[in-house]
């Protein structure tokens, strides 16, 4: 995704769309602040498959989730 502008909302209906069409291997930033890489996308536009690259808890740094659009802070 390009850089939005400040009019943005990441959990609107349009994010649902942007995030449909992010590729695997695509970073993305949730709320809680961890960073993400997409391993899968369902492109339903409203999951993504992740792995955890950065994560408030550190034990979670590695691990495999799905996470929810609205879950979604942006994507780099």
């Amino acid at each position: 995704m390009t850089q939005q502008s400040s009019s943005y909302d990441p959990s609107s209906t349009e994010a649902a769309y942007a995030y449909r069409d992010l590729p695997e291997g695509a970073r993305v930033t949730l709320k809680n602040g961890a960073v993400a890489e997409i391993t899968g996308n369902p492109r339903d536009g409203a999951w993504l498959l992740i792995r955890f690259i950065e994560h408030p808890d550190p034990a979670m740094v590695g691990q495999d989730d799905m996470v929810f659009f609205t879950d979604v802070e942006g994507a780099r």
